[in-house]
């Protein structure tokens, strides 16, 4: 019995304590409950994990503020997207206009396309589309 009582003090106990901390961030989690408990802390926390804030962040929705590397990413895959074709033909050359341009949004060194040339079959090869691609560069210019 002792040991029951244990377990479930603490669980009342937390429903009527506040949290001390409002920064446990932003979502959909914010939207459903946004007290200062510890009750509201975890249901925001249980809903966060389920539906994660990634999106809001951004996009800058459901409570969130709009984060600059996904500005970044989004021209950076707008980049290859657009160019897809042309980037392709232009990596397996290791350099051309199209490769510094993205070199450029992404934020790489000037050698991104010996390094992408260097590594053809892993990075440009399989790639399918331009989300692909785009994940596959970004991992050569870490």
């Amino acid at each position: 019995m002792k040991k029951a009582m244990m377990l479930v003090l603490p669980l009342f106990v937390s429903f009527a304590a506040n949290a001390a901390d409002s920064l446990d961030g932003c979502g959909l989690g914010w939207q459903i409950n946004n007290g200062k408990t510890y009750s509201a802390t975890t249901t925001r926390a249980t809903t966060n994990a389920f539906v994660p804030p990634t999106f809001g962040m951004t996009t800058g929705t459901i409570g969130c503020d709009k984060l600059d590397i996904g500005m970044n990413e989004q021209e950076s895959l707008n980049y290859v997207a657009t160019n897809f074709e042309s980037l392709k033909t232009e990596l397996a050359m290791g350099e051309g206009e199209y490769v510094d341009g993205l070199a450029n949004t992404m934020s790489c060194s000037a050698d991104l396309g010996s390094k992408v040339q260097g590594n053809y079959e892993n990075v440009v090869a399989p790639a399918q589309n331009p989300l692909e691609l785009y994940r596959n560069i970004r991992s050569v210019c870490i």
